[in-house]
């Protein structure tokens, strides 16, 4: 049962931008309110992951105050909050080793070499601007952009071009363990 109910959640998450364009479009920010208030307060108690907290919080004071307020601004606000407790996550992961995208390398090749934790904390501090850069062009979408805008950047834009640093910095961290590779064979 957890196991689907975190494929639901993930969905939810992942769709949301659409879900709330539709909502807008037919006047029921209400429901997607109440459903944001309910997926967050169930995922913040059935995740063990202290360090992922706020992005439930986030989800729960999005949806809260849309309701309070009547007011449905406050659902295109989550991408925003999203992604700065993704800043954040990552950027505390700086300050407190082992950087984020470590922890992440660690669970395929648990013996990362010192080469390997730098490389990391720069590939870290890469998605720090990355979710800054995204926080700000999302707000801009609120702002500047109309209602299709924001679900085009936060909907789509926004995750190809996740999907474009993920893919890109696989493709370097091979190449770099390549290189290392070979400096180590020269020694």
């Amino acid at each position: 049962m957890n196991h689907i109910f975190k494929w639901i959640t993930a969905i939810f998450f992942i769709a949301y931008p659409f879900i709330v364009g539709w909502s807008l479009a037919h006047g029921h920010f209400w429901a997607v309110s109440i459903l944001l208030i309910g997926l967050g307060l169930l995922r913040l108690m059935f995740k063990s992951n202290g360090l992922l907290w706020p992005l439930s919080m986030f989800a729960i004071l999005c949806g809260g105050l849309s309701m309070m307020l009547n007011d449905q601004v406050w659902l295109k606000f989550y991408p925003v909050l999203m992604s700065l407790g993704a800043l954040g996550i990552f950027a505390s992961t700086l300050w407190r080793p082992p950087s984020m995208i470590e922890r992440f390398a660690r669970i395929m090749q648990p013996d990362l070499p010192e080469s390997g934790v730098r490389w990391t904390r720069k590939v870290t501090i890469l998605w720090c601007g990355f979710f800054l850069c995204n926080a700000l062009i999302a707000w801009c979408t609120i702002v500047y952009a109309s209602t299709q805008i924001w679900v085009l950047y936060n909907g789509f834009i926004s995750y190809v071009l996740m999907g474009i640093l993920l893919l890109g910095e696989f493709i370097l961290r091979k190449r770099q363990q390549r290189l290392n590779n070979n400096d180590e064979q020269l020694l």
